[in-house]
């Protein structure tokens, strides 16, 4: 039998051995605690790094600076090519085009147009040689972006605009003469100043963004006079309205090129506000 000191080592030593376990085993689990905490606050630090965004700007009024209604968001600035290549393409023609618009949360487009055209054309009709209209014109209005929703940079619109042509005008004639008094056929000019003629425009217009700033669009515009002013000569050539049958209405086609100068930026979602 065992004595009372040798049983007294045994339970000690076995106290001991399960003291020093529990040590390692609690040395241990902290050890998984401490990692488990840094990879979660690690993940953590991840997360707030991406939704601590910095606080969108704030105007006076402590709201969101692009929030409003009325915001311009961008200005577009360019010009029509189809004026462009008809210059390029027939030597009788020169005309240009200079076109802007004001974009309100790429919602309204305030559009503004500025134009000149000088115009030549040789036997319009059989008694008529070398005809040429020279003038300029304006035209603004307003559009609707029907895309808003879709895009922040690109819209398919739709507006009313006013269109207003000043221009000269002249042409070269035979005049057969008059027998009874003996006057021979000879060649007369007709020229009048300042012809006005003014129209409405329904326009239809798809604007793509292209590249950095860069906006392609391609529309129509169903042109109505508002007036038919009489002339001696027919108005062959009206600047922006452009070739004319002597109608009331017509369908002119655009292509332009225009760069955008961005401003606010369009507010579109919840932003962490400065405290």
């Amino acid at each position: 039998m065992l004595s009372y000191i040798t049983r007294y080592k045994i339970i000690f030593s076995l106290l001991l051995s399960l003291f020093l376990c529990s040590l390692v085993v609690d040395a241990q689990t902290l050890d998984d605690d401490i990692e488990q905490g840094e990879t979660m606050a690690d993940s953590l630090d991840a997360e707030q790094d991406t939704t601590a965004v910095e606080p969108w700007p704030l105007n006076k009024k402590g709201e969101p600076k692009g929030s409003g209604y009325f915001v311009v968001s961008g200005i577009r600035f360019g010009t029509d090519l189809r004026p462009l290549v008809s210059s390029l393409s027939e030597k009788d023609m020169t005309a240009y085009t200079f076109y802007g618009d004001v974009m309100i949360r790429n919602q309204w487009y305030v559009t503004a147009e500025y134009g000149y055209m000088d115009r030549t054309r040789s036997s319009v009709e059989t008694n008529v040689f070398n005809y040429q209209s020279t003038g300029s014109f304006y035209r603004f209005g307003l559009e609707y972006n029907l895309m808003r929703k879709a895009s922040v940079d690109s819209g398919l619109s739709i507006g009313l605009k006013y269109a207003n042509s000043t221009f000269d005008q002249s042409a070269d004639y035979y005049s057969t003469g008059n027998g009874y008094w003996g006057e021979g056929a000879t060649l007369k000019s007709l020229s009048e100043k300042n012809v006005n003629v003014d129209w409405f425009e329904f326009v239809v217009s798809l604007k793509l963004a292209l590249w950095k700033g860069l906006t392609a669009d391609f529309g129509f515009a169903y042109n109505i006079k508002k007036d038919f002013p009489a002339t001696a000569i027919t108005k062959n050539d009206i600047p922006g309205w452009y070739f004319n049958k002597d109608d009331r209405s017509r369908l002119n086609f655009h292509y332009r090129l225009l760069y955008r100068i961005p401003l606010l930026p369009l507010y579109t979602q919840e932003r962490p506000r400065r405290r």
